[in-house]
């Protein structure tokens, strides 16, 4: 036992005593009306605000929890759940195995959290879970005198605003995101929905903090640019010969080779692809060849009715509303010959980790989470602690079958399915992309193996396929949607065949998401049985040492038709799943790490919105803003030349015609006081003219479209550093920072330029203006 699992214990069986002392208490509400629910959670919360002990207050909370979902829901949480309960409540993940009810062990922290006076914000995987989640919980947590809403995509001001008065509110990552990212570009407060930050629980929470993680959340606008480029570069690639371009198998990545370089030159009519002239012809040239290379059709996207649509790798399920960034989607659209549409400019970014990080406090459950707590710990903080099951599992885990080639793992997927299937036992065939779905499907067919297909191509129908996967004689082949969301519930006679088999075809990016699989079986005890079936032609061992590890095979003699039992293959095996494990964390790591640099800023700037829309008053604000803009100026101009040049300006720039002798030349001090008291004379004459409620609303109208344009300027510019900043490595520099370093700059000048075209515009209102505008 290591060091942290002992920790790990102690604090379980601390929380052990704990949930028997809530079981115990649970008595004491057994025979209350309905109506004292609500009595008791306000006693709570006026105990919690009076600063009595919260450890005796959650104890009553939970009890009280537990009463309400015996008679809402007819269940009596297990002392394992209401430990779920308090892990959450602590503000960590809890791991729990499939079928445990973490859907009920919600219920307990998002009470508890409430009493403590928090928006309680409920993440789940898709809409569909999100209402479902609701139904259930939502009236037990009504009883107890909570509100509940339901955030989801579609919903317009009022009816937003209004799920957001709830207590707690249940609703996806993106759409949460997505309302931050809208309030943050609302010209008033009265168009922001959101109330806080407060507690968040996320449900699936590996899922959503860690592979969600890699695709930010952006609010697009259309950017003008030649959609054509797109359609010529496909014609340099149809050409290119494998000696143009290099492939890296273990990184995904490919770049041209000096012959293709030529090519691409030829093909452009230009004589050097890398000068800045010719950006635009390298940028569609390069995005072409990751389109070609590095997407694959039915892994990365699906294309639906005309449209690229991506998919998410882990979970299997499409992803609405998110789209490529940077060109690539346009790149991927030419190679499927589908309309190109016009490429996106960035209008509002955030990741998901710094989304979540903006919480007071976060929590998860889900069924996998151990092997990625280093993760979680250094970027959210999570630990993350394994609730013992409530009974002990009894799922028979079988060891891996490797075959050499792909066509002896077929061979052998079918022969276990049909075997199984003929005896009446369900089997669940996970894949991990489309293409191997359809692929299996088409044998199982030709077998005669009667089967049901799960994929993002028919996801609508998830939760009814999979609520029937465990009935007798079923047979689904299913993506990495199988591994999440819905129950198998096993039917009738089931458990007298050993329950529900599960046979994995591929070895996934992460030990978490196999282990996700296996647990689709063996759910509250029940019998049940995995294997993966492999082959050292299967992509995560082609992309580290494939080809050494198959001619280790062959020279070892294995059979062809025989499944390989070696320690050294299944090490290989195992080592190249941790290595793509390193890989995707330091893929998340690096966005992160970028991504940090712009929340700052974008930090920044929001406050900067928020703080303008509650100022009612703008002459302190803009007073404070001319001063520091003459003063920079002044400063500039008078280190620079002479203070002749200096009244050049004042009189055809800043001010126009002034009295004689209103400007003191003698010192820079002097300039600086003298200009700013007779623009600071002029701004004031401007209010009184035009009306002190007119020039506040006219002020705010201006630097408030100042801050969403450079904002807007800005991201482009630093999505274009990104793009770019790789190549420093080859200058012997680190790309990072040099990317901190630029951007740190590009936005002080944001904020000077902005803090100039204010202090212009207001210092220049022309009142006939005003009246046409």
């Amino acid at each position: 036992m290591g060091i942290q699992q002992y920790f790990d214990n102690k604090r379980i069986k601390k929380m052990m005593k704990t949930a028997n002392k809530i079981v115990s208490k649970h008595s004491e509400y057994n025979n209350i009306n309905d109506v004292e629910f609500k009595n008791y959670t306000s006693q709570f919360k006026q105990r919690i605000a009076d600063g009595e002990d919260e450890e005796k207050v959650q104890i009553e909370a939970f009890a009280l929890a537990r009463e309400a979902a015996k008679r809402v829901l007819g269940l009596e949480a297990y002392p394992v759940q209401l430990i779920g309960g308090l892990i959450l409540s602590e503000g960590n993940v809890a791991e729990m195995k499939t079928g445990e009810g973490k859907t009920l062990v919600s219920l307990f922290a998002i009470y508890f959290e409430a009493l403590n006076g928090s928006k309680v914000h409920l993440i789940t995987a898709n809409d569909y879970l999100a209402e479902r989640d609701k139904s259930v919980i939502g009236p037990a947590l009504e009883l107890l005198g909570l509100t509940v809403g339901l955030n989801v995509s579609g919903m317009m001001g009022e009816e937003k605003r209004n799920v957001y008065k709830k207590d707690v509110i249940y609703g996806t990552a993106s759409e949460f995101g997505f309302d931050y990212l809208r309030d943050n570009m609302a010209k008033s407060k009265g168009e922001q929905v959101q109330s806080g930050l407060d507690f968040v629980l996320i449900d699936e929470a590996d899922s959503i903090l860690i592979d969600e993680a890699r695709t930010p959340l952006i609010i697009s606008g259309q950017k003008k640019e030649d959609l054509g480029l797109y359609k010529r570069a496909k014609m340099i690639v149809s050409i290119m010969q494998e000696e143009d371009y290099e492939y890296n198998i273990e990184s995904n990545s490919v770049w041209m080779s000096e012959t293709g370089i030529e090519k691409a030159q030829n093909f452009w009519k230009i004589d050097d692809l890398y000068s800045l002239e010719s950006q635009n012809y390298l940028r569609a040239t390069n995005l072409m060849l990751r389109a070609y290379f590095t997407m694959k059709k039915d892994r990365d996207y699906v294309v639906n009715n005309g449209e690229v649509v991506l998919v998410d790798q882990n979970t299997g399920r499409i992803m609405d509303g998110r789209r490529f960034s940077e060109g690539l989607h346009q790149a991927i659209e030419a190679k499927e010959n589908v309309e190109i549409k016009d490429e996106t400019m960035t209008l509002a970014t955030v990741t998901i980790q710094n989304y979540f990080r903006m919480y007071k406090k976060i929590a998860g459950m889900t069924g996998t989470a151990k092997t990625e707590e280093e993760e979680l710990q250094k970027i959210y903080g999570l630990d993350v602690l394994v609730v013992p099951t409530h009974r002990k599992i009894a799922r028979i885990d079988d060891e891996d079958e490797i075959y050499l080639d792909k066509v002896e793992k077929a061979r052998a997927i079918v022969k276990e399915v049909k075997e199984r299937y003929q005896k009446g036992q369900p089997v669940l065939v996970g894949t991990a992309s489309i293409e191997d779905n359809e692929w299996l499907s088409n044998l199982f067919t030709k077998s005669g193996v009667p089967h049901e297909v799960l994929n993002a191509k028919n996801h609508e129908r998830e939760a009814e396929i999979i609520t029937n996967a465990g009935q007798k004689g079923a047979v689904t082949l299913a993506t990495n949607m199988a591994g999440r969301g819905t129950d198998i519930k096993l039917g009738e006679g089931v458990k007298e065949l050993g329950g529900l088999a599960v046979i994995g075809t591929e070895k996934h990016e992460s030990r978490r998401v196999d282990n996700q699989l296996k647990g689709r079986s063996g759910r509250q005890g029940d019998p049940g049985y995995s294997k993966f079936i492999l082959s050292l032609e299967d992509d995560l061992i082609k992309r580290f040492n494939g080809e050494k590890i198959k001619n280790l095979a062959i020279k070892l003699n294995f059979p062809k038709e025989e499944s390989i039992k070696h320690s050294m293959i299944m090490k290989a095996i195992n080592s190249a799943q941790k290595r793509m494990e390193g890989s995707n964390f330091d893929v998340r790591k690096n966005l992160l790490e970028y991504d940090e640099v712009m929340d700052l800023q974008r930090k920044f700037i929001y406050q900067e919105r928020n703080s303008l829309m509650e100022i009612e008053n703008t002459a302190e604000f803009t007073t404070k803003m001319i001063e520091e803009f003459i003063c920079e100026e002044v400063r500039n101009r008078y280190d620079d030349g002479e203070p002749e040049e200096i009244m050049d300006w004042i009189v055809n720039e800043l001010i126009g015609a002034i009295e004689k002798n209103a400007i003191n030349l003698d010192t820079v001090e002097d300039v600086e006081e003298s200009v700013v008291k007779v623009a600071l004379q002029r701004y004031s004459k401007n209010r009184e003219k035009i009306g002190e409620e007119i020039i506040d609303q006219i002020e705010k109208a201006i630097f408030m479209d100042l801050l969403d344009q450079f904002w807007v300027r800005h991201l482009d510019q630093l999505m274009q550093l990104k793009e770019g900043i790789h190549l420093r490595a080859y200058a012997q520099t680190n790309p990072l920072v040099e990317y901190q370093r630029e951007a740190a700059g590009m936005f002080q000048e944001i904020l000077i330029e902005m803090k100039r075209y204010h202090c212009m515009h207001v210092l220049h209102f022309d009142i006939s203006d005003i009246a046409q505008g």
